[in-house]
């Protein structure tokens, strides 16, 4: 059968329909053809406790948020909100530390495997010995960072859940072991500085 030039054009949009649709899968539950939701809708729910859209301007902060018993979450609906409104909620743990951006989660000045007293959780880096564990405080940094949650941890892959980052409420991150060493990846192209972690003898 010939292949007329509609034929093939046809074919090569399946194909690059089918890639695309592949990749967005893998890391958003909400795929980028829908609109995102507007502000303070709800875009996912990890262990009861929602992940709210912060709108088109992921720069934007909409008003400090606190809980009922004056707790600090941070301002609606950033990356740090989440995180410390979720360590609150579902493990009742609040950070002696409130304040800050996201790289400030993670101190360089703290040894590994040693106590971060800001946030009142044991710290390690990425590319060290310790693998992550489920629940874990995933940091990145850069000007202000990001912050995220492990939800799974499995043998080459991670999942996280994470505020703030449009059509990726739910991510999978590469993970490597290499001589002992664990390492986490990123699609940004930004490793991970490290994960923090509560109670880590339990």
């Amino acid at each position: 059968m010939k292949l007329t030039p509609v034929i093939i054009l046809a074919a090569a949009a399946g194909a690059l329909y089918y890639f695309n649709h592949l990749k967005t899968s893998k890391q958003d539950p909400t795929p980028e053809a829908q609109p995102w939701p507007a502000l303070g809708e709800v875009v996912f729910i990890h262990k009861g406790v929602p992940i709210y859209s912060n709108g088109e301007d992921v720069y934007k902060s909409n008003g400090k948020h606190y809980a009922a018993d004056g707790y600090y979450y941070g301002h609606k609906w950033q990356c740090v909100e989440f995180i410390k409104r979720y360590y609150h909620d579902a493990h009742q743990h609040n950070m002696p530390d409130v304040w800050g951006h996201a790289v400030s989660f993670f101190d360089p000045k703290i040894p590994h495997a040693n106590l971060n007293p800001a946030r009142n959780m044991q710290q390690y880096y990425n590319a060290y010995s310790e693998p992550p564990k489920a629940e874990d405080l995933l940091v990145w940094g850069g000007r202000y960072g990001h912050v995220a949650i492990i939800s799974e941890v499995h043998d080459d892959h991670v999942i996280i859940v994470q505020q703030n980052i449009k059509y990726q409420p739910q991510a999978r991150l590469p993970l490597i072991k290499k001589d002992k060493l664990y390492i986490l990846q990123s699609d940004s192209g930004h490793r991970p500085l490290g994960w923090l972690r509560i109670n880590p003898k339990s």
